[in-house]
């Protein structure tokens, strides 16, 4: 069994040789393990001992052996529950209306300021609000019930498959709601789901149950990239075992990972491949390929990668590129112990405007010449705010309902230039939000993009252009917009990329977030690479950068990691002066953040993305 102990001050649970029978046989066996406070998820295919583990934490049921302690760390809430748990058969009550569900569960505390009727909008029930469980349909019941345990304001809520009938379309935004509700009040959540996207999405820590036993317990990134077997792996979706190809022609690298995420692997024509596409299912998110040939001519491998859009024909001949060689530096390499630790005298953080249901999440940040501050956020918005953090104008993309943009820049001439990623175009807009031209469209050419995600500009009013989706590279453009020349390629060398990101020019320079190796690499803007950032001053262990800023006083570089939840700080050589930051949703601590950026008073912005925030940090 995989564990990751967490610190014993912020521990929920914890179970010693806890075994759990009943008529037919043994349900729980030799559970050993530690909830931490946050959230945490529990998955395990049917039968496995979901419910039955989850019922052991809300004392519904107690262990034929072992023990089940719930320790008593948190903050207490004067009349507010301590636990407040949903089964997967919701307990709901039949005597009363949807409205009464939340009313009666609410502390008096708490109705000072908090309505349980916006609950009601937030989990669209208001129109039913007269209504008994009853009347209502299994995805709205489940709403309910979900919507009644915020309500209770408990410390720590317990849900058996919450939202498990709402249908994909709408469990996002009300998952959303769930977030944002338990991070304002510091609620700790535990849920069983059998989702990979859901617990990808919304999980810190994981425990795996395979026929009773505990098979997995620790970070959900972990288990995503550095899983143990396959099966283990399966739980978070698919997989690929390279054991089943010929590693040796992927890589030389013998500490190459046996197990890769299909956003780590790309299988691309090549008529001189060593394998041919026997079966091709495209499924949007990921590309099913079943080849035949390599080494072992008598296997047909399934692999699962991530193009851009539908790429390979039944028969066609292909290669496969592993993407990331070195997965084990995302867990094994870390900051050195003696590394200062960056310090601000205050810390201000507040959310982006609600969208409906939705909470949406900044992802880029940018400021203007008066200091203030450009936002892009995930519901498809330009958001600006003046230095007060007050917002003051916004606007929505022209395009937004396949996906939303990734990166913004103020131009020389005052207008906004966003990179439009999921349309393959960059977009310019004047101060008020008008559109006046688009650069780009879908291609791997000069002057087309897959997947646009940063603009910079240098003092010449020369604009770059960063993009990923197996055409990563940067391209260079006039300041009308004419294509110059490009640099790059997809690989793990020098001066090629695995999700090219953030950027900045510097006195001639191109410093670049090379997201997926895990590294910044710097340019000359005529498109000759120059170095590995930190080769000669010891290391950089970065944790997928996802993007860079520069102070206008000292020169210094802001970079930050979307892996390692923090900002690490470097002079242009590279030496690092300081790291800030854990992945977390507490003050000091950020969830897979975006975006940063700089004012000129060295004021430190941060899209904390995962946290749903944007944080200010003031020196």
């Amino acid at each position: 069994m995989s564990t990751l102990s967490p610190q014993s001050e912020s521990l929920l649970w914890s179970l010693t040789d806890v075994s759990l029978n009943w008529a037919k046989g043994t349900r729980l066996t030799e559970i050993n393990l530690e909830i931490p406070a946050g959230v945490t998820a529990v998955m395990g295919y049917s039968g496995a001992g979901k419910t039955s583990l989850l019922n052991l934490l809300v004392q519904f049921e107690r262990p034929d052996r072992g023990t089940v302690t719930r320790t008593e760390t948190l903050p207490s809430q004067a009349n507010c529950l301590d636990l407040f748990w949903v089964p997967h058969t919701l307990g709901l009550w039949p005597q009363y209306t949807v409205l009464e569900h939340l009313t009666l569960v609410c502390p008096q505390s708490e109705l000072e300021h908090f309505s349980p009727e916006s609950l009601l909008d937030d989990f669209n029930l208001k129109p039913l609000a007269s209504k008994y469980p009853g009347q209502l349909s299994q995805g709205e019941a489940s709403r309910l019930a979900v919507a009644r345990a915020l309500a209770s304001h408990a410390r720590v809520i317990v849900l058996d498959e919450p939202l498990v009938h709402v249908d994909q379309a709408h469990w996002p935004a009300y998952w959303d709601v769930i977030r944002q509700f338990c991070q304002e009040r510091q609620i700790s959540l535990v849920f069983s789901s059998h989702s990979p996207e859901l617990v990808l999405r919304e999980a810190t820590y994981l425990v795996c149950l395979e026929q009773g036993r505990t098979v997995f317990a620790g970070d959900v990134n972990e288990l995503y990239y550095d899983p143990p077997s396959r099966q283990l792996a399966s739980y978070l979706g698919p997989v690929n075992d390279l054991s089943m190809v010929d590693r040796q022609a992927i890589t030389e690298n013998e500490k190459s990972p046996r197990f890769t995420r299909p956003e780590q692997l790309s299988i691309v024509s090549d008529d001189q491949g060593g394998y041919e596409v026997q079966d091709v299912k495209f499924c949007g998110s990921v590309e099913e390929v079943t080849l035949s040939g390599g080494v072992n001519s008598q296997t047909s491998p399934t692999l699962y990668h991530r193009p851009a859009r539908a790429s390979l024909l039944k028969g066609e001949r292909v290669s496969i590129r592993l993407l990331l060689l070195f997965l084990c530096i995302l867990f094994q390499t870390s900051c050195n112990d003696k590394t200062p630790q960056l310090t601000f005298s205050e810390t201000v953080q507040w959310p982006v405007p609600a969208e409906g249901l939705k909470v949406p999440a900044p992802r880029s940040l940018n400021v203007g010449p008066g200091d203030e501050l450009y936002v892009l956020d995930n519901a498809g918005r330009v958001l600006v705010y003046n230095s007060d953090n007050e917002l003051f104008r916004q606007w929505e993309m022209p395009d937004f309902e396949i996906g939303k943009p990734e990166g913004i820049c103020l131009l020389k001439n005052g207008q906004i230039a966003v990179a439009d990623t999921h349309y393959h175009r960059v977009v310019f807009f004047d101060q008020h939000g008008k559109v006046l031209k688009y650069l780009g469209e879908l291609g791997e050419g000069p002057g087309q993009f897959i997947y646009p995600v940063s603009v910079v500009q240098d003092p010449s009013g020369n604009m770059y252009v960063s993009e990923y989706g197996d055409n990563d590279r940067v391209q260079k453009f006039s300041e009308q917009g004419d294509f110059l020349l490009e640099f790059g390629s997809v690989g793990t060398g020098p001066g090629e990329f695995q999700r090219a990101a953030g950027m900045i020019w510097h006195d001639g320079k191109i410093y670049i977030c090379d997201a997926v190796n895990n590294r910044i690499q710097v340019f000359s803007d005529e498109g000759q690479f120059l170095e590995i950032l930190g080769t000669n001053t010891g290391g950089m262990p970065l944790y997928y950068p996802y993007d860079i800023a520069i102070d206008r006083h000292h020169n210094q570089l802001y970079i930050v990691e979307y892996g390692a939840g923090r900002i690490t700080k470097t002079e242009l050589s590279g030496r690092i002066l300081g790291v800030y930051g854990k992945t977390g949703m507490n003050q000091g601590e950020f969830l897979t953040p975006w975006g940063l950026t700089v004012n000129s008073k060295d004021q430190v912005y941060v899209a904390d993305t995962g946290n749903r925030l944007i944080v200010k940090l003031i020196p």
